[in-house]
């Protein structure tokens, strides 16, 4: 039927132009990614692992992967580096050092819209693909007597199994016992997604640390350059060396000013001294003038005993001319007179040359007393004068000393208030740093770029190296590992291609897959993940969209419960799952997904945290998942984020929608129901509760379970609570110490109820 109201719109050979008209009815509204985006902040944990945070969202294929600033790797530092995807956390490996601004993770990532640019033009160029072409139509091919031996049937084939039954392992032991008959296997499942994202950097190893090293230390220096210019925003080092100028202007003149009044104290008695020995200076000289006459006495005496002398001579000569001119010689009466003159003065002469000397001989002593006096007085004087002058020069030195300081600013109260409160915050000292920091980074511009330079081309070597040698083996692999999204990357085609994880597919995506068969096509699928969705919602009224785009391969071919895969004869079926027991199966019977066949000899104890109405708790669950690495599922994106800040240092514990959460099992789920986001997402309910292996906690009020009305999440956990099939522990108790805890356990393992072997609850 499906098949027959398709060719009367429009004939077989249309639909590759349908489905990429509606995949590109979606590109048309989808946000036009750049070449990097920011997968998030880097993270580093407390056993120094480097990690980012994509819990809660949905991962496409990483390309590549580098650690850079908020303005992205073209713009500045980008360290390539190893990453692997587990569990929604990206773990970078082989980091080394990482510069201070480079606190984001990018990714070259094959973003949404990158998706449906290449689906779209993979559907346009498909060429002859008669597996494709049976998929578009609606036909299968019968299928073989079970799942395995399907895989080995040429044409193509569905295989449908519940939750736990196996598909994905069935899928992989077919393609390597394919691979060991020479056939070429393309396997796609969304397991690829981890693998994918494993990238590994390539050579330049020591190199690239050096670099890094470098620019981590100009990182360093920049980073202490930009923290000291912070805190001396408001230091004006000239002010402060002015401040400074002026207190030791003030202290200098506080101590000249001391010695300044000493001198003068000195001076003024220096200047007394001086002239009490001027005064002293003055009468010994008086003293001495008086008798310097005295002095002269003695001088006088010489020149009176020379003048004696000649006049001996004199009277010599005249007494020989007078007697030998005798009695009768006309000059005798004036040589007589000549002659009694001479002995006159002869006389005076020998009179006052006894007085000189008597006088000389009496004041003889006291001339000598005067003049040592006199002698010692002028030393004294002069003494006292010079020091007088000394202290005088000093003072003059210092006056104008102080004069000049004066002129010069003395340090005031405002003065002292500044330069202590900048010594107080230690600004001289950090302004010191900083001008030392500047002279050892004057080149760093042009330092960090030849080295940002050179790390980018050790990352785009690597880049170009990595896609060279995944390409080639694509090329020569013989199996080939992929996700959906990682279709369009895969050139060639296979003998067989094997499509896991395909029953929330969209089908144009799968039609691509298909199309690369040349043999065998088998597209294994689960009923009841989560439908394909569209955005904006308005594109699911185009009628290409909802038969392209919002169909799944299964329901295109009206395989839509569990009793069509069983009556279909291209689908073979894999009847029993082997993860959760007859609880979960419960709770999806009530909800209408009847194909969970519970295996006997499986338990999975299924816990009711009743709120009580009250506010969450959530850190108080972390220690139910961390022992072994569990998952937490939310109705929507909007839950993820309060969810992810409480595990933020709990690794091993995903948390998500059922569409974003990768892996199909886990050892402890917990169900978050505190929300009514569940009544519209049955399907996402379901897969969320089979993901469970060991224990399922469903996180409600049990008054909102209570009330809840049939077949919708909620009603069926009722039913189950009102069957005794749950244990219900008050959130509450989760806080207790583990002792008490322990023994309370105990006490309720009596209401756990268990699987009778007809399949039966019983209490």
């Amino acid at each position: 039927m499906v098949y027959s109201a398709w060719t009367e719109r429009g004939g077989m050979t249309e639909w590759r132009q349908q489905a990429a008209s509606a995949v590109e009815a979606e590109l048309e509204h989808a946000r036009q990614a750049e070449e990097w985006s920011v997968l998030g902040p880097l993270r580093r944990t407390e056993d120094g692992d480097c990690v980012v945070d994509l819990r809660g969202r949905r991962v496409h294929p990483l390309d590549d992967v580098r650690i850079s600033g908020s303005e992205g790797p073209r713009k500045g530092t980008a360290v390539p580096v190893t990453a692997e995807f587990s569990r929604g956390v990206l773990w970078l490996h082989d980091v080394g050092p990482v510069p201070s601004e480079c606190d984001l993770v990018w990714a070259r990532e094959v973003s949404h819209g990158h998706q449906l640019a290449r689906l779209a033009r993979a559907l346009r160029d498909l060429g002859d693909a008669p597996l494709a072409e049976r998929l578009a139509e609606g036909r299968l091919d019968p299928a073989g007597e079970d799942a395995y031996s399907t895989c080995f049937v040429p044409g193509l084939h569905f295989v449908w199994g519940p939750p736990g039954s196996g598909k994905s392992q069935v899928a992989t032991r077919a393609a390597a016992e394919l691979a060991r008959r020479g056939k070429r296997v393309l396997l796609v499942t969304e397991e690829a997604v981890a693998a994918r994202a494993s990238l590994h950097v390539v050579d330049d190893d020591g190199e690239r640390i050096a670099l890094q090293r470098d620019l981590a230390d100009l990182s360093e220096v920049e980073e202490e350059l930009a923290r000291l210019d912070a805190e001396l925003r408001d230091y004006d080092h000239e002010a402060f060396l002015v401040a400074e100028q002026r207190i030791e202007n003030a202290q200098r003149a506080a101590a000249l000013e001391n010695e300044f009044s000493a001198l003068c104290e000195r001076h003024w008695k220096l200047a007394r001294e001086a002239a009490e020995a001027g005064e002293t200076l003055r009468l010994a000289q008086r003293s001495h003038d008086r008798v310097a006459g005295e002095h002269a006495r003695r001088a006088e005496a010489r020149v009176l005993t020379t003048r004696l002398a000649k006049v001996e001579e004199r009277l010599d000569e005249l007494r020989e001319r007078v007697r030998t001119r005798g009695l009768f010689h006309r000059g005798r009466k004036r040589d007589r007179r000549e002659l009694r003159e001479a002995e006159e003065e002869r006389r005076r002469l020998v009179a006052r040359i006894e007085e000189c000397r008597q006088r000389v001989n009496t004041v003889s002593d006291d001339v000598r007393k005067l003049a040592a006096e006199l002698e010692g007085a002028r030393a004294r004087a002069r003494e006292a004068a010079r020091a007088e002058s000394d202290v005088r020069t000093q003072l003059e030195l210092v006056r104008d000393e102080l004069m000049r300081l004066s002129a010069a600013g003395l340090g005031d109260r405002d003065d002292h208030r500044y330069y202590a409160d900048c010594l107080n915050r230690e600004l001289p000292r950090l302004h010191a740093e900083r001008r030392a920091l500047r002279e050892r980074a004057k080149h760093r511009a042009a330092l960090r770029g030849r080295f940002q330079e050179r790390l980018w081309w050790i990352g785009e070597r690597g880049y170009e190296l990595r896609m060279a040698d995944e390409s080639r083996r694509w090329d020569s692999a013989p199996v080939v590992v992929t996700t959906m999204s990682g279709l369009t990357h895969v050139g060639g085609t296979f003998d067989v291609v094997l499509v896991d994880d395909a029953g929330s597919a969209r089908l144009c995506d799968v039609l691509v897959a298909v199309a690369q068969a040349r043999e065998t096509a088998v597209v294994f699928g689960d009923l009841v993940q989560p439908w394909p969705k569209v955005a904006p919602s308005e594109l699911e009224e185009l009628p290409e969209v909802r038969k392209w785009t919002l169909s799944t391969p299964f329901s295109h071919c009206g395989i839509l419960t569990s009793s069509d895969a069983h009556a279909h004869p291209g689908c073979a079926v894999l009847p029993r799952q082997y993860r959760v027991g007859p609880a979960v199966r419960t709770i999806a019977d009530d909800i209408g997904y009847t194909a969970l066949v519970a295996a006997e000899d499986l338990h999975t104890e299924v816990v009711l945290l009743d709120t009580a109405g009250e506010p969450v708790e959530r850190a108080a669950l972390v220690r139910l998942l961390s022992s072994d690495g569990g998952a937490i599922l939310v109705p929507s994106d909007e839950e993820v984020e309060q969810w992810r800040e409480v595990l933020r240092d709990t690794l091993t514990v995903d948390v998500g929608t059922a569409t974003t959460v990768t892996g199909h099992e886990f050892g402890t789920v917990v169900l978050d129901l505190t929300t009514d986001g569940w009544y519209d997402r049955v399907r996402s309910f379901i897969s969320g509760i089979a993901r469970a292996r060991d224990r399922l906690y469903l996180l409600a009020d049990l008054d909102a379970v209570r009330s809840a009305p049939a077949g919708t999440p909620l009603g069926a956990v009722n039913s189950l609570h009102l069957r005794g099939g749950l244990v219900v522990r008050r959130l509450g108790d989760v806080l207790i110490p583990r002792q008490r805890e322990e023994s309370t356990s105990a006490r309720t393992a009596t209401v756990i109820n268990h699987v009778a072997p007809d399949g039966t609850i019983a209490g």
